[in-house]
């Protein structure tokens, strides 16, 4: 495969009816799990027991305003606001210009990707580095977060797509975040490979339990049926490591969908959020995300023209030169070359697409509900991410 062209179907029709059968997904039904009978006074209770002030003024589920957000495919997402006619009290906590009158309350699903340590709560990592990118200003301020879930700001904004790539003040704006979050010493296991792991157990899970080479021939696929995808992964792992790339924090899923662009008074902010996957690992596997969707319209737009080389050059100078900013010297060392990074981002690249196809290949767990397990159309959709070789 090639490492700087970025997929594109290898079995047209197909895939291309794969990624329809997608598209077509409404949004309510992206989201997990039923709304529980209770919710409004589930989110009163918490909103008054973590923010306290006006919300504390609330008599009851009728002053506040819940609406369940679409999109979730692992938590359930809830934007909370406090009706006009509850009166103002004053909070010792938040000052009257700190004290939201709305908020986003996310209850917490089980994972679909086990992305912690066996000896460590599920949700223990999530946790940590929720309160960090808080604290930083990294993400969305967090106003409490309890056993299953968490409250922050709610912000209104549009998800970080091409048009916003092709601005040079946000796509500096972009990588100083990008730069920030790198930089982070979090309190967390610095185990670099766990990303690596859970791509290779999809797909050895997929290979051991269903005859993969078979349906792909069936299938006329021509990637999937003459190559094995395990083999290939492994092989480029060992590519990855050899790279000898530095260890940094990463959100391991720093793609459009997860990128906050606000609109303030005074100027235009980034937050990143959906932060589960977050954890130590290779500063490669961040930039060639966010690099893989330039110049896309919507999630998975194959329609956009692929980005170049001196695309690539354009956001690792841009994204060195932040890095700098946050690490005066960064650019100086050998291993913060323009040239070391694009090495990375280009594996990584391949990686990213090992990583989609991997998880079709081996899914244990539905998804969507209205979208069961069809290990057809996951082969037809993992054989979308290959480019032609």
């Amino acid at each position: 495969m090639s490492e700087t062209t970025p997929p594109t179907p290898e079995n047209g029709d197909t895939s291309q009816q794969w990624l329809a059968d997608f598209s077509s997904i409404s949004k309510d039904d992206m989201v997990r799990g039923g709304t529980p009978a209770d919710i409004e006074a589930r989110c009163l209770s918490l909103v008054q027991s973590y923010i306290g002030g006006s919300w504390a003024n609330a008599t009851s589920p009728a002053d506040i305003t819940v609406r369940r957000i679409s999109g979730g495919f692992t938590n359930q997402l809830y934007h909370v606001q406090l009706k006009e006619s509850v009166p103002k009290a004053k909070n010792p906590i938040y000052q009257e210009e700190e004290e939201p009158t709305e908020v986003a309350i996310k209850l917490y699903q089980s994972k679909h990707i086990k992305n912690y340590h066996p000896d460590d709560p599920e949700r223990l990592n999530d946790t940590v580095v929720l309160n960090v990118m808080s604290q930083t200003g990294l993400g969305p301020k967090v106003y409490g977060i309890f056993a299953d879930g968490f409250i922050q700001a709610y912000h209104r904004h549009e998800q970080f797509r091409g048009r916003h790539m092709e601005q040079p003040a946000l796509r500096r704006q972009l990588m100083t975040l990008l730069a920030n979050i790198a930089h982070l010493q979090v309190p967390i296991r610095k185990e670099p490979d766990l990303i690596l792991q859970w791509c290779r157990d999809f797909i050895s899970y997929g290979y051991e339990h269903f005859d993969v080479l078979a349906l792909a021939k069936e299938l006329k696929l021509k990637y999937l049926s003459t190559v094995d995808v395990l083999v290939e992964f492994d092989a480029l792992v060992v590519r990855i490591k050899a790279l000898k790339s530095p260890l940094v924090f990463a959100h391991n899923d720093f793609r459009g969908s997860n990128l906050l662009v606000t609109q303030g008074k005074d100027k235009t902010e980034i937050f990143a959020c959906d932060l589960e996957h977050a954890g130590y690992g290779s500063r490669g596997y961040d930039l060639a995300t966010i690099f893989w969707e330039w110049g896309q319209k919507e999630v998975l737009d194959m329609t956009a023209p692929p980005p170049t080389d001196e695309n690539l050059t354009d956001l690792l100078t841009t994204y060195i030169e932040c890095c700098d900013e946050v690490s005066p010297g960064y650019s100086s060392r050998p291993e913060n070359s323009l040239e070391a990074h694009a090495r990375e981002v280009k594996l990584n690249n391949l990686f990213n697409v090992l990583f989609f196809a991997g998880f079709l290949i081996g899914q244990k767990e539905v998804l969507i509900a209205t979208m069961p397990i069809d290990r057809k159309k996951n082969l037809v959709g993992g054989s979308y991410f290959f480019v032609d070789i």
